[in-house]
């Protein structure tokens, strides 16, 4: 089973984003070459120009494209496209691989082994929700994941609602729990020989490996998940303001 970043329309600057990327990487315009000018991109989009440095900026983000202030736009050397990922991975995706799809390869209820049980502060053998799930762009993986879930948090999640990439909101919705909070920790480590099968790779290569845990309102872990992203698919994105809000800061 199988779905789309988002079951409705996407946003204009979304689609323009989308044509524009799908010119870049078959070739239009070359690895170092200067895009049109905003005007002509406007006119051969038929949006507005907000829409277009929308669109732009989004590529930008991706590496496919270099910004230069005063001179214009040009197609980045080399063109080698990653999804800047933010812990957000539902609107990472939305905004910058529209054509994301998730199949579940597999669904089960298993004993907890230790360290899910000390993850999810369950008693060690008791019944967790089990799935495994890979992310694709056309052929490309870009996500492998193992999702273990608390019984009681785990209510009506069917593949429908696990092969959702916005998963976060439709399992609060199918299982009427409010997650409020999540932990990630991201690292570079070696693939192991089945994250390797699954996102194309050779064992050992390099490879980004998330943690993340989701908690309701109570603070109560309820789901453990361990993903596995393709480094020349992903990248990790941050952003950080200075200076701290007034109200951060101590006296």
């Amino acid at each position: 089973m199988s779905t789309r970043t988002k079951n409705r329309k996407a946003p204009r600057y979304a689609q323009a984003a989308e044509t524009l990327r799908e010119r870049i990487l078959r070739g239009d315009w070359l690895a170092g070459a200067q895009l049109p000018p905003e005007r002509r991109l406007v006119d051969e989009l038929g949006v507005s120009r907000i829409t277009v440095r929308h669109a732009l900026n989004i590529l930008a983000e991706e590496r496919l494209l270099l910004r230069r202030h005063g001179s214009g736009t040009y197609v980045a050397e080399p063109a080698a496209r990653r999804i800047p990922l933010r812990i957000d991975y539902t609107m990472s995706m939305a905004a910058h691989a529209p054509g994301l799809r998730r199949y579940v390869l597999r669904r089960r209820r298993v004993p907890a082994f230790a360290e899910v049980a000390e993850r999810l502060q369950v008693e060690p053998g008791s019944t967790v929700l089990a799935a495994e799930r890979l992310d694709r762009l056309g052929v490309k993986p870009v996500a492998w994941d193992q999702v273990w879930i608390a019984l009681r948090f785990a209510r009506n999640l069917d593949r429908r609602v696990l092969a959702r990439v916005d998963f976060a909101e439709a399992w609060s919705h199918a299982a009427r729990v409010r997650i409020t909070r999540c932990t990630q920790r991201i690292e570079a480590v070696r693939a192991d020989p089945e994250s390797a099968l699954h996102l194309g790779m050779e064992p050992c290569a390099p490879v980004l490996r998330s943690t993340e845990i989701y908690e309701n309102h109570h603070g109560e872990p309820a789901g453990l998940f361990v993903s596995w992203y393709h480094p020349e698919q992903i990248c990790i994105d941050a952003a950080y303001e200075w200076p701290p809000r007034a109200s951060s800061v101590a006296p």
